[in-house]
């Protein structure tokens, strides 16, 4: 009888590659660390009922494999040997532009990039050469030509899930700046990701989604199992601005928030500025979620009224932490104005450009955050003192201001100054545009400021129909600055995905 209790412990992943389990349960370390769905440690219980002629064989269980004599040799295939990248001392933060790994006695300087794209298309065919002494044979990939991905729109109940695959190219000898233990050069760590409800804006259509009874595998995995090089780097440069950013997009809970989801991935690699500004920014998905579901529909009532001032006082909270938070950047002057043929366009006459890409990528996610919720600050001052329907309800006109909104200024949060930091993004976006390697991350901050200038039209056009007059469309310039600025993403995607398409990757993890 197979199944039962045996010599072997470990997991079914582990066994089925004839590899030492950690035996961690409810999931095995060793396969969630290299990015593997581990199978559990349940066993089916087969019965055997066979000869010694035959060896033991029957039609419910597979053939057996008996060893030779001769040593250790055997027919069975080992499994071969994978490539293994060892990042080393002092550990980075995930968002410095090269990470140094080695593997071998060879050191590389390795670029991390991420490409959204539809996993379901991308192919594989084996390289004529190797190209150099590689322990997996090295593949070229392709796949159709990159489409900026829309909006992901969390529909049916579904959690945001992302499906990744991480493939990494080392520059051989001829590219190189030499071997041994020096560092080589043009080496990449490339994440191909693809989230559900991904829809492409050339077909229009779903090409793959997640169903509600499936799981999220990055929360089942645990954050324990992103401490280290590339699951800490996937999960800091993919999973986590995506799914902050799908939370903020779609007024949705994010488990990220949690404590553990904030500090336990980063015990290993030291945060960076744009990670400390991702920590504030998942806090606002759940005052979104307060705010736009469970008091705005309602009819104003003195319950009402106090969740708006307790909703606005955390706003406020949050406020001044990203005013801390502006206070920790490394260059007391992140941007500054470039020379007016550099970027500006019109209706934008003046352009920004930063000290370095991660600044850049930094100042556009806080302008946009601002862009999201000082709307819902402006909303939620102007309803603490709308007057309460509450039947019977004596001295309804008076209000009292709690203490943590005395000296509250509500002008800072007008359509004006909405409007100043919906410029800012539009203004800093081709300067990160031209100087990172996973332009994805700029597609939700466009939608951003597509959804405002879109609600800046529509409000208009209905004052000018009102009024029984035509004329200019508050917003239609801007309109028009997006989507021209989408064909520039669209065209930097495409040259990205034309270097992966160009090189030999091996296959190091998926998720």
């Amino acid at each position: 009888m197979v199944g039962v209790p045996g010599k072997f412990k470990g997991c079914n992943t582990c066994r089925a590659r004839r590899v030492k389990c950690d035996n961690e349960r409810p999931f095995c370390r060793k396969c969630t660390d290299s990015g593997r769905e581990c199978a559990g440690y349940e066993r089916e219980t087969v019965f055997i009922i066979g000869t010694i002629q035959d060896q033991g064989r029957c039609s419910s269980h597979p053939p057996r494999v008996v060893k030779s004599n001769k040593g250790k040799s055997s027919s069975r295939s080992a499994e071969p040997e994978g490539l293994e990248l060892v990042p080393t001392q002092p550990l980075r933060p995930a968002w410095d532009d090269l990470i140094s790994v080695s593997s071998r006695d060879r050191n590389y300087q390795i670029q991390i990039a991420a490409l959204h794209t539809d996993l379901t298309a991308v192919s594989r065919t084996f390289a004529s050469d190797n190209g150099q002494d590689w322990p997996i044979k090295p593949v070229f990939v392709s796949f159709p030509p990159y489409q900026t991905p829309a909006d992901v729109s969390l529909g049916s109940g579904n959690g945001f899930q992302v499906s990744s695959q991480c493939l990494v190219h080392l520059a051989g000898p001829d590219n190189g700046q030499g071997s041994g233990t020096r560092a080589t050069t043009d080496s990449v760590c490339v994440f191909l990701y693809q989230h559900n409800n991904s829809i492409f804006y050339n077909t229009g259509q779903t090409q793959w989604k997640s169903t509600q009874s499936q799981t999220n595998t990055i929360k089942r995995m645990g954050p324990a199992s992103f401490k280290t090089f590339p699951n800490h780097h996937f999960f800091a440069r993919v999973y986590r601005p995506n799914a902050i950013s799908t939370a903020l997009l779609n007024s949705t809970s994010t488990f990220l928030s949690n404590p553990e989801w904030l500090s336990t991935p980063f015990e290993n690699h030291p945060k960076s500025t744009f990670d400390g500004l991702l920590d504030v920014l998942t806090k606002l998905p759940t005052l979104f979620v307060r705010t736009d579901r469970l008091l705005i529909p309602q009819d104003q009532t003195i319950s009402r009224r106090l969740l708006a001032q307790d909703l606005l006082s955390a706003f406020v909270d949050i406020d001044l932490q990203l005013s801390q938070w502006l206070a920790t950047l490394p260059s007391p002057t992140p941007y500054w104005i470039t020379e007016p043929t550099a970027y500006s366009q019109i209706p934008f006459s003046e352009a920004f450009a930063f000290c370095d890409n991660q600044t850049a990528l930094s100042m556009i996610y806080y302008w946009a955050a601002c862009v999201l919720f000082w709307p819902r600050c402006w909303r939620l001052y102007w309803t603490i003192f709308e007057q309460p329907v509450d039947a019977g309800y004596i001295g309804g006109g008076q209000v009292d201001i709690p203490p943590s909104l005395q000296g509250f200024d509500p002008m800072r949060y007008s359509l004006k100054e909405v409007r100043e930091m919906a410029g800012n993004v539009c203004r800093g976006l081709d300067w990160a545009l031209g100087g990172g390697a996973q332009p994805d991350l700029l597609g939700w901050v466009l939608d951003v400021v597509r959804n405002f200038y879109g609600g800046l039209g529509m409000e208009s056009m209905g004052l000018n129909m009102g009024m029984g007059i035509g004329g200019h469309v508050d917003g239609a310039l801007e309109l028009g600055w997006c989507e021209g600025f989408r064909g520039k993403l669209l065209a930097r995607g495409r040259e990205v995905q034309d270097v992966v398409m160009a090189r030999r990757w091996v296959d190091f993890a998926s998720y």
